[in-house]
Order: structure tokens, then C-alpha cells, then sequence
């Protein structure tokens, strides 16, 4: 006869299997009161799972000693307090939940919110905001991956297929090399290599905004991109790290520019080797704002006759320009600082449908002519 196995003492917690076929976890808090897992779990390694989580929020200190009752307003606030990331992030966030998540699951316990609750709220927005709608998607579900996390739900509710992507209503649009220099022109003399290096360098606004002395080096022609400037946000600066890691690089401007960076640096950059590239006229010590940098550009691209250019299209023409010179994927990648190469492919692809464009535009302006060639040769070939 087989030796009866022994049962082996919990040394934290509960897990008893329910008449359904499911495991209930509990463990008594500090107080001596019996915490229940807020959801039952399929399996039984799920449920002891979630007692390893809420044993070590004890032994840490990091337990809330709140019942499972709480609300998506109550736990939102606490995950936009200690969520690890920029200021800036962190106020984005914010207005995220302020303004659409808390408005719906405020009140509403965290263990209550279904798939169905999540789709039906994605329903109320208007149908001419899908940038408003995808952003408080994405951040609504990073807060329940949270709460995952910390034990405070067994799952996310938060999973429609595609609901934090939207199709942007303008891509980006690519100048010509005249266009760029006419938009320059029109710039003021201190703030027309911001535009130029943009363009020509494939950089991001705040990028270019975020230049100092040390980051320009007049032997090499390179620019180190380590810094951006934006615009400022509840405690966060008007300068700050990059967007990401791959976006700190070494970007080449063409010696055709050096004339003109050697003058920035002369008459307009502020001095030493932390002066900005392109200081604030109110306040050297800072850079210029991009709200600054955002109104010059306008006034340049309305004086230009530009009228439908942004910003973010300098660095759109930056790197379909470097694209139409033979880049490959990866060398795309290093010049624009991107971690995903598809942003890269979409450039090439978007020249190689331009020289189709240009060899459909060149047939049809030869086809008249090659047409009465053929049937000259033709003629001839019959009087033969």
C-alpha cells in the first residue's frame, strides 16, 4: 500500500479549492483580520501567486492595509505618486485620469471594472478625438497592469484588441530642400539654424532646442544630442533628458552648414559650455521655449507661404533626405534615434513610392513621343 502523503503547513495564507472548481486565497493581515483574495483563481499556483505578493508587501512595508474594496480614484492616486517616470510623463498621465478615467471608475472598486465596463466607457468618447481615446486607454491599462502587480486584482479588465491605437489625420510631410531654406529665411537670424538643423539633421524640436556649446563640434561637424527642451509642466523643467536611450547619438550636420553654426556660436549662442545653442531672449541661462520656437515658426512658414508645415515636419524631411541617399534600416535608425525599425522602413518605402511616382510622371510625359517613334519605325518597316 502507498505511503499517505503528508500535508506540508502553509507557512503564510490560505488556498482552499471551492465546490466550482476554483481556489480561494486568504491570509490575516497585522491586525489579525482575514484578507480574501479580491477574485478566485483558476489555477492553484495562480492563488499562491498572489499570497507571495501581498506576504511580501507585508514584510516590506509597502502594504496598503486597505480592504478590497478599493476604488480606481483611490488607487490611481497612489500609482500616479510613486509610477517611475519623468515629471512630465507624470503629468500627462494626470490629465489622463482626471479628466477621462476618474469621471467613469472613480467610485467604482478596482475588483468591479469588467472588459465589458472598459469597452462601453471607450464608447463615450467623441468620435473626433481618437488620439484622447487611445492615450487614456494606454494609461488606464498600465494602471490596472499595476494593480495586477501589487495583488489588488487577479487580471485586467483592460484588453480591447487595438483600442490604444489611432490613426493619425495628417502624416508627416516632407519639404523640398528650397522650401526649407525659404522657411529659414523667413526665420529670425538667431533661430534660423534651429530650422536648418532640424531639417537637415533629422532632429526633434525640443532636440535642437536642448543644444549647448559642448554639444557642437566644429572639427567633426557633429552634433551630441543628449538634452531636450519642452514645453513646462507642473515641477517639470524646461529641459531634460532625451525621449529615450536610443535617442541620445551622435548626429553629423553637412558642411555646408558649418559657416552658419560658427556664426550661432559667435553672435546668438549664450557663453560658456553649458550656454544654449539657442538661448531664451528673456533669460539666457534657459533655452528658448518651444512655445518661443513654436510662434516663430508659424510667422516663418506664413511669411514662406508654408502655411500647412509643422514643426515636426523638419525632422519628417530629415529623414526622407537621408533616406533618398541610400541609407539602410540601421543607419536611419542611428541618425533619428529610433529602437523600432519600422519608422525607418516607412521612409524608404515612402521614396521608393516617390521615384514610382516620378517614373510614372516621366512616362507619361515620353509616351506622346515614344508613340510616334514606334509608329515612324513601323511605317518604315512596311515601305521596306
Amino acid at each position: 500500500m502507498p505511503a499517505k502523503r503528508r500535508r506540508t503547513r502553509r507557512s503564510f495564507g490560505a488556498v482552499r479549492k471551492l465546490p466550482s472548481g476554483r481556489y480561494q486565497a486568504s491570509y490575516l493581515d497585522p491586525a489579525g483580520k482575514r484578507r480574501t483574495a479580491p477574485s478566485t483563481f483558476t489555477a492553484k499556483v495562480d492563488a499562491d501567486a498572489w499570497l507571495s505578493v501581498q506576504r511580501a508587501a507585508l514584510e516590506t512595508g509597502s502594504w496598503r492595509g486597505r480592504d478590497d474594496r478599493m476604488t480606481v480614484g483611490e488607487y490611481a492616486t497612489q500609482w500616479l505618486r510613486t509610477h517611475q517616470v519623468r515629471e512630465r510623463t507624470r503629468y500627462h498621465y494626470s490629465v489622463q485620469v482626471d479628466r477621462w478615467i476618474v469621471p467613469t471608475f472613480g467610485t467604482t472598486p478596482m475588483v468591479d471594472v469588467t472588459p465589458a465596463m472598459v469597452r462601453k466607457w471607450l464608447g463615450t468618447f467623441p468620435s473626433d478625438k481618437p488620439a484622447a481615446r487611445a492615450n487614456a486607454y494606454r494609461v488606464l491599462a498600465q494602471l490596472f497592469r499595476a494593480a495586477v502587480d501589487d495583488g489588488v486584482v487577479s487580471e485586467s479588465p483592460v484588453k480591447v484588441r487595438g483600442a490604444g491605437q489611432y490613426e493619425r489625420k495628417r502624416e508627416g510631410h516632407a519639404l523640398t530642400v528650397p522650401e526649407v531654406q525659404q522657411l529659414a529665411e523667413k526665420a529670425p537670424e538667431a533661430r534660423r539654424l534651429a530650422i536648418l538643423l532640424g531639417a537637415f539633421c533629422a532632429l526633434r524640436p525640443g532636440e535642437a532646442l536642448g543644444l549647448r556649446r559642448r554639444d557642437v563640434d566644429t572639427r567633426t561637424h557633429a552634433l551630441s544630442i543628449r538634452e531636450t527642451a519642452s514645453a513646462v509642466h507642473a515641477k517639470s523643467g524646461r529641459i531634460g533628458p532625451v525621449k529615450t536611450a536610443s535617442s541620445v547619438r551622435t548626429v553629423h550636420y553637412p558642411a555646408e552648414l558649418h559657416d552658419l553654426v560658427l556664426a550661432q556660436l559667435a553672435e546668438h549662442a549664450a557663453e560658456g559650455p553649458m550656454g544654449h545653442l539657442f538661448p531664451s531672449p528673456r533669460d539666457a541661462g534657459q533655452p528658448l521655449s518651444y512655445t518661443g520656437y513654436l510662434y516663430m515658426f508659424r510667422r516663418a512658414a506664413e511669411a514662406a507661404g508654408l502655411d500647412d508645415v509643422k514643426p515636426h515636419d523638419l525632422r519628417h524631411t530629415g529623414a526622407t533626405l537621408a533616406a533618398a541617399t541610400g541609407a539602410t534600416t540601421r543607419e536611419l535608425m542611428a541618425r533619428l534615434g529610433h529602437t523600432s525599425p519600422q519608422v525607418a522602413m516607412r521612409y524608404q518605402h515612402a521614396v521608393r513610392e516617390r521615384d514610382q511616382a516620378i517614373a510614372d510622371a516621366l512616362g507619361a510625359a515620353l509616351a506622346p513621343s515614344v508613340g510616334a517613334q514606334v509608329s515612324s519605325e513601323t511605317t518604315g518597316d512596311d515601305d521596306r
